[in-house]
């Protein structure tokens, strides 16, 4: 099962992109993709991304058991505010 947040992005998305990058490698999380579209996968997740203007959908494919969904997209709701 996936669960999917939608949100207005607080910065231009090249800029997000890049500092996405420099934190998967901090963090030893793959990451690939563009201003458009791309992923980051590590430590029992799976997060997928389409860039649509200003607007941002994350997609979380995967997550560990443990973790509840209500927790994971509070997360991903902080991400846009």
């Amino acid at each position: 099962m996936s669960r999917s947040v939608t949100g207005q992005l607080p910065e231009p998305a090249e800029v997000i992109v890049e500092k996405l990058k420099k934190l998967a490698v901090k963090h030893d999380i793959e990451f690939a993709g563009d201003v458009v579209r791309g992923y980051a996968r590590g430590k029992g997740f799976h997060i997928e991304y389409r860039v649509e203007g200003v607007s941002c959908t994350l997609t979380v494919t995967k997550k560990p058991l443990l973790i509840p969904w209500a927790m994971v997209e509070s997360q991903l709701h902080k991400l846009f505010s």
